[in-house]
């Protein structure tokens, strides 16, 4: 996909910021509350904590080694409401008098998650959400009123991490990764930013195929298996890691064979080369015990073969 000339144009606008709580974010998922307006806003600064080593072999440099950590935020608003403040920042907000009480236990602070838009020249809009962020407890700088009306804005000092749970970046699992910021930009083909405030963004989940054998060798039902044979199993989807387990040999007495598992690079193909050449004139089955796909899909199933 080539980048379109809008794309290239400077940033010269900035509205709509949101914020929205993270409710669960581990192993098993990540969900969030519906956005709500945070704040009008001035500006925004998004800087990556960014660390990089080169190496040196043989009087010259060898290799470089990059690591990306929390992106800093600096958000300027208006004002920030007392009751949003205490509900970012782990302060107790009491409806019943309108008063904020704060302990000054900065480890009660939750996870939210930040979205903004920011105008190009071409009036087109670029569009972020920060997946998981943590407010620092705002400062606070008054002063007297003079003859000439001084206009003082809060400044949000915010830092974005990853997700733990871990999204299919490419949706084709070969990238399962958690997920630090979304963003797109109006003049990227295929873009569309319809929603994107009504709902957190997130990497999308597709529609996956459910796990299913594509081929075996030896197929179902063969017969004249050699005995040395290896059991190569082809599926539709990457399996996850640790299927193997889920796949075992048995043979006529319900006796388990013992094998050695390898997978494809693409882990799509799993390859069972027993121990121990297997018994002549026996029938033999594969059984499929939920194996699981990087999808979280699983497959129950058998396949049978007998030897010469």
């Amino acid at each position: 996909m080539s980048p379109q000339a809008g794309e290239y144009r400077s940033a010269v606008g900035l509205k709509d910021l949101y914020y929205a709580l993270v409710t669960q974010d581990d192993e098993l998922g990540y969900v969030t509350e519906t956005p709500a307006k945070l704040a009008p806003v001035a500006t925004a600064k998004a800087t990556p904590s960014t660390a990089s080593e080169t190496q040196y072999m043989d009087d010259q440099a060898y290799d470089n080694v990059s690591a990306e950590g929390e992106t800093k935020l600096e958000i300027e608003i208006s004002n920030l409401p007392e009751s949003i403040r205490a509900r970012l920042s782990g302060e107790v907000f009491d409806e019943a008098s309108g008063r904020t009480f704060d302990n000054a236990d900065p480890s009660g602070a939750p996870y939210f998650a930040l979205g903004y838009r920011f105008k190009k020249s071409n009036g087109k809009y670029r569009y972020r959400w920060y997946n998981k962020c943590r407010l620092e407890k705002p400062t606070e700088e008054n002063a007297t009123q003079a003859d000439k009306p001084t206009l003082k804005t809060s400044t949000l000092n915010i830092t974005a991490i990853k997700t733990i749970y871990q999204f299919d970046l490419r949706g084709d699992g070969s990238l399962m990764d958690g997920n630090k910021r979304v963003g797109g930009d109006e003049d990227t083909d295929n873009f569309s930013a319809t929603g994107w405030f009504s709902a957190v963004q997130v990497p999308t989940v597709p529609a996956h195929s459910a796990l299913a054998l594509s081929s075996s060798t030896p197929a179902h039902a063969a017969t004249g298996v050699a005995v040395s044979a290896n059991v190569v199993l082809v599926f539709n989807n990457a399996l996850a890691q640790g299927a193997e387990e889920h796949v075992t040999i048995m043979d006529e007495t319900f006796g388990q064979v013992l094998t050695a598992a390898t997978f494809s690079e693409d882990r799509k193909t799993l390859t069972l080369n027993p121990s121990s050449n297997l018994s002549s004139a026996t029938t033999y089955g594969v059984i499929f015990n939920a194996v699981p796909d990087v999808f979280g899909q699983t497959l129950t199933d058998f396949i049978s073969f007998t030897t010469a």
